[in-house]
Parts: structure tokens; C-alpha cells; sequence
């Protein structure tokens, strides 16, 4: 039957995701035993990460590609849009956290043959599944791939779209749903990117969707073991996981309650089974961070478990007094932020949630719940809400941490599309909403793509070293700090946002966004020699500063006597060696 085809297909695609899941684990451990630099190792991570592109090239050229015109038509743009992100793909990395902490991380890793503890860098705490998969390539010095790992669990979502969409409906909504999901503007902009969101949206995408089918087939516990092992993926990937769990967990509690004639046991059985398999995959993370700080989940929840290290968290405001005191909100436009994150966002603006969604989105929900398996899509829109709702709340909103409630509004939205389609006199009217709304999203792609501007670079016309100086300010200072300064050297980056990727030499950054460490010893000082020392202390031979910033820091937070401690020690132990863009590269000496 054609829904076992795809019910197969949803299955081998959550069994490989779990698959990489479980290779980047064995990798992680392998690296905490002082192995992460053996070359056989590295290759065979590669060699897994190559046969599941393969597999998705397979599925896409093969098995997705339909005989109808319409699906040949869908079928292309989705080929036009891989082709897209495939030359994004291979520029050099200069995306904000990729340079701190996604590339960089395992790159010190990598200098350091195994991995080890980072105080002062508060995300090395934090789960890495992914990071594991881009070593290898770090490594070698090919940065392009792990943007192209990143867009394979994007890519790799879709296909859990479409096996569910095709099940459910037809190939050709399967199509649908993965060009909706793909050309989503927050999709395409990640997707070449060396993060790991894509990679706790395929996870809970995954989970949920087993769930699903369990409902179906509770006897087949091969569903309830693939649901828990990709929760427990999601949590290893990043620590907004935690939050996909407490859903499914709660989901999972729910179906059972409601089902006929189960009795307690099969309750519990089916709770603790699922359990077990969320708790496999993140158990090497939660015991690395108890080792370390003697907080499984550091550097969160310190009340409750404590903690170590350099890095500790600060209390931070409410969404509604956040909002209002740095953006100037009102109650009402606080209280619109579900509506506007999908009508309004933007790239590089924290206000507008630092990413554009489209509004195509939510537009057919009232049309979504009509006609068969309302039950399903009443959980998948439950997903969807108290995820939002829940990361509306306990952190800073941007469209990246919400990802996970795109697949569920996406399969909304073409169960929507489709039951509007059965129901209009002229099937031409939702046609062009439809064409009107992607159009949209066709130029954010034109307009990012032009932004970027990767083919100078990728036909040889530009350098790599000119691609980075044209898109990061800060590249050549990192630059004059490769070349000249000796192999002892470490450096102190001060309000340089920790884009520490490109830099050859050992550093040291705050664990917070302000100059916390500077600021302590200058207060602390009675004379400039206590800086001087305190700096040696650390090990600290050069200051690499963004003048602006620290002016206005300093302007600040200093008294005039704090002030005159500071200019002194200034006059007398720096000595300027680099000024260019706004950056100034300092040696302590005397």
C-alpha cells in the first residue's frame, strides 16, 4: 500500500537521524577519552555524515520526484532552492555563532587533542551534539561542511514532512509541505549556516510524528523507541530540548490516559520505555557537566543543583519589563508578539526577533481542523502553541529558538490549503493568496542572496581573506594578530562579541557581554601595577579592544579616581601595536 511506502520512509528517516545522533555521541565520548584528534575516527564520522546526504540525494532525485506536471513543477523550485543554499553553503563562515561558539568550540577542542573544560566560554557547557559532526571537517580546514551538515537536518526535516504529508494526503501535499518548510525565510537563512537549530527541529519533528504513529499502532513499539531516543537527541543538540521534551513527555502521558482498556501497567511501561530513550542520548552531556561543575545541567537551574566554573548566569527581566525597557513596547504590542512574529520579523534586529517567518503560516489555520484526523491535528497545533508559549516566556524571543513549531504549522498549513481546495468554487482565488504569499519569500531569497553575494568568491574573483574583510570588521585585526604575534601570545578580547573562530593564538573573553574581569580589577586596583599583575595572573599578553564600546563602558562604570588608576596603567603598560575599523590591538609590557 502506497502509506506503507511512506510510513517506511518516516521511519528510515528518524532511524538515520537517530543513527548520526548516536555517531556524534560515540564521537563526544571518544573525544572526552583524549581521542577526538585519531584520523581513522574522523573519518569514519565523515564517512556517515557523507551516506546520509546520500541517502537524502536519493530519496529527492528518486523517490520524491512525481510524474504530474504540478509535481514536477514543486519538485523543481525545491531543486532550485537546494541549489541556492548549496553555493551559500560554501563561502567562509562569518555568522555570529558560528565564530563563537559552534566552530570555535571544537576547534579548541581540536588544538587541545581532547575535549576539555572552557570556563570563561559559558556555551561550552552546553550539549554539542551536532558540533561533534563538524570537528572532523574543522580538522581538515573544510568550514564549508558543516554548513552543509546543518542544511541536511533541515532537508532531512522535510523529507519527515513529506513522508507524513504523503501518508496522510498525497505526494503531491508532501511536495508542498517540504517547499513550504524549506523556503520559509528563517529556513533558508539557517540552512547554510554552521548552527544546530535545523537540528533540534528535526529531532522534535521526528518525535512527535512517532508519536503519531504510535497512537495508531501502540503494539509496535519500534514508534515509542524512535520518539524517545530523537527527544533525547533534541536535548543533546541544544538546551531548548529540554523544553521538547516536557511537551512530548506531557503528550505522551495524555494518549495514554485517554486510551481504551490500558491498564496501569501499560501505562507505566510505555512512560518508563520512552523515558529510558530520551535519557540515553543525553546522559554522556549531563554526566560531562556533573563532573565538572557537579551540575548535570549547568550552567542552568544553579539554585537547585549549584554549580562552577568562571561562567555563572545573571537574573534577567520579564519578557513584558524586558521588552518595554529595552524597545519601548507597549502592553498591547507585547501582547501582539505571537501575531508579529510571523508578520513582521527581521534579520539583525533583536526586536523583531532576529529573523522573518511569513505570515502564510498561521493564515489557514481556521481551515486546518476540518475533515479527518482532527486529533492529530489538535496535538500538533497544541505542540506548536505551548512551545511558543513557553519559550515566549522563558527566554529572549527569536524566530531561531522557535523553529520547532514551523513542521507542525506547515503540515497545518497544507491540511488547510487542501480542505479550502475541496471546498472552493474557484480554485484560482487560492492560487494566487498562495503564489502572493511564497512571492514573499522569493524576495527575501533574492535580496539575502545579493546580500551575501557568494559567486565572486565561489568563480575565484574574490579571495577568502577579502570575502572576510568585506563581511566581518574585525577580520583584520584577527588577521595582524596571526601574522605577527608569537605562538605564546594570548589575547583579551574586550567587547569584540567573542568571534574568536579566525584567531591562531590563545585568548580569553568575559563569560558575560560586558567587561566584568577588566572592570573588577580596575575597581579593585589601588595602583596601575595591581592591573598589570592581575592581567599576568591570567596568563594575558595582549588586549584586543572595539573602542567604542569600551569608551562607553568605561564611561560608565568608573569613578574619577578609577579613572585615573586606569590611565595611568594605560600610559605606562600599553603600547599600541594595531588600530583599523574601530578595533585596537594592545601589548601589556613594563
Amino acid at each position: 500500500m502506497p502509506q506503507d511506502r511512506f510510513s517506511l520512509l518516516l521511519y528510515r528517516t528518524c532511524f538515520l537521524g537517530c543513527f548520526l545522533g548516536l555517531t556524534s555521541t560515540l564521537y563526544f565520548i571518544a573525544g572526552v577519552s583524549g581521542h577526538i584528534d585519531n584520523s581513522l575516527l574522523n573519518t569514519i564520522v565523515a564517512s556517515f555524515v557523507f551516506l546520509a546526504a546520500l541517502f537524502f540525494l536519493y530519496i529527492f532525485f528518486l523517490f520524491m520526484l512525481d510524474k504530474s506536471r504540478l509535481g514536477i513543477l514543486i519538485w523543481f523550485l525545491i531543486l532550485l532552492v537546494l541549489l541556492a543554499e548549496f553555493a551559500l553553503a560554501f563561502v567562509p563562515p562569518v555568522a555570529r555563532d558560528e565564530l563563537i561558539h559552534h566552530l570555535a568550540i571544537p576547534k579548541l577542542y581540536l588544538q587541545a587533542g581532547r575535549i576539555i573544560e572552557i570556563p570563561f566560554a559559558l556555551h561550552s557547557y552546553y550539549p554539542m551534539l551536532l558540533d561533534m559532526l563538524y570537528a572532523p571537517f574543522v580538522k581538515w580546514g573544510w568550514d564549508s561542511a558543516p554548513k552543509l551538515i546543518h542544511g541536511l537536518y533541515g532537508f532531512l526535516t522535510a523529507l519527515l514532512l513529506y513522508a507524513y504529508l504523503a501518508r496522510r494526503l498525497s505526494s503531491i501535499y508532501g511536495l508542498l509541505g517540504v517547499f513550504f518548510f524549506i523556503f520559509t525565510p528563517a529556513i533558508l537563512r539557517l540552512s547554510h549556516w554552521a548552527y544546530v537549530d535545523l537540528g533540534v527541529t528535526f529531532y522534535s519533528t521526528a518525535s512527535l510524528l512517532c508519536l503519531l504513529r504510535w497512537m495508531e499502532a501502540t503494539e509496535d513499539k519500534r514508534w515509542l523507541i524512535l520518539a524517545g531516543l530523537s527527544a533525547g537527541f533534541a536535548i543533546a543538540t541544544k538546551p531548548n530540548g529540554l523544553l521538547v521534551f516536557l511537551l512530548l513527555f506531557f503528550l505522551l502521558v495524555i494518549i495514554m490516559e485517554r486510551g481504551e482498556r490500558r491498564n496501569r501497567m501499560e501505562t507505566a511501561g510505555a512512560i518508563t520505555l520512552f523515558l529510558i530513550m530520551v535519557f540515553i542520548p543525553v546522559s554522556p552531556w549531563f554526566l560531562k557537566n556533573l563532573i565538572w561543575t557537579g551540575n548535570p545541567l549547568f550552567p542552568f537551574f544553579l539554585n537547585l543543583f549549584g554549580g562552577g566554573g568562571e561562567a555563572g548566569g545573571e537574573a534577567g527581566l520579564g519578557i513584558f519589563a524586558r521588552r518595554e525597557l529595552l524597545y519601548g513596547e507597549t502592553l498591547w504590542q507585547i501582547i501582539a508578539l505571537p501575531l508579529r512574529v510571523f508578520f513582521s520579523g527581521q534579520d539583525d534586529q533583536p526586536q523583531f526577533f532576529d529573523g522573518v517567518l511569513n505570515p502564510i503560516l498561521i493564515l489557514f489555520l481556521p481551515w486546518s481542523f476540518k475533515g479527518k484526523w482532527v486529533e492529530e491535528k489538535r496535538i500538533l497545533f497544541g505542540f506548536a502553541l505551548f512551545y511558543f508559549l513557553y519559550a515566549f516566556f522563558l527566554t529572549e524571543l527569536r524566530i531561531r529558538y522557535i523553529l520547532p513549531i514551523v513542521p507542525p504549522l506547515v503540515v497545518l498549513l497544507v491540511y488547510g490549503i487542501h480542505n479550502v481546495y475541496l471546498r472552493v468554487v474557484h480554485p484560482s482565488f487560492l492560487f494566487t493568496v498562495v503564489i502572493f504569499l511564497l512571492a514573499l519569500n522569493g524576495v527575501y531569497l533574492w535580496n539575502y542572496f545579493h546580500a551575501v553575494s557568494p559567486m565572486d568568491y565561489l568563480k575565484g574573483r574574490e579571495s577568502r581573506e577579502a570575502y572576510l574583510t568585506r563581511m566581518l570588521p574585525d577580520y583584520p585585526a584577527l588577521q595582524y594578530i596571526n601574522q605577527n604575534l608569537p605562538d605564546t601570545a594570548r589575547v583579551y578580547f574586550i567587547f569584540m562579541g567573542r568571534r574568536v573562530y579566525y584567531c591562531e593564538r590563545d585568548y580569553f573573553y568575559d563569560a558575560g557581554d560586558n567587561a566584568s574581569f577588566l572592570l573588577d580589577m580596575i575597581q579593585k586596583a589601588q595602583n596601575q601595577d595591581e592591573i598589570k599583575i592581575r592581567l599576568q595572573e591570567k596568563g594575558l599578553t595582549h588586549l584586543l579592544i572595539r573602542e567604542d564600546l569600551f569608551k562607553r563602558f568605561l564611561a560608565n562604570n568608573l569613578t574619577a579616581d578609577q579613572w585615573e588608576i586606569w590611565g595611568s596603567f594605560a600610559k605606562i603598560h600599553l603600547r599600541g601595536l594595531y588600530r583599523a575599523r574601530g578595533y585596537s590591538l594592545f601589548q601589556i609590557h613594563g
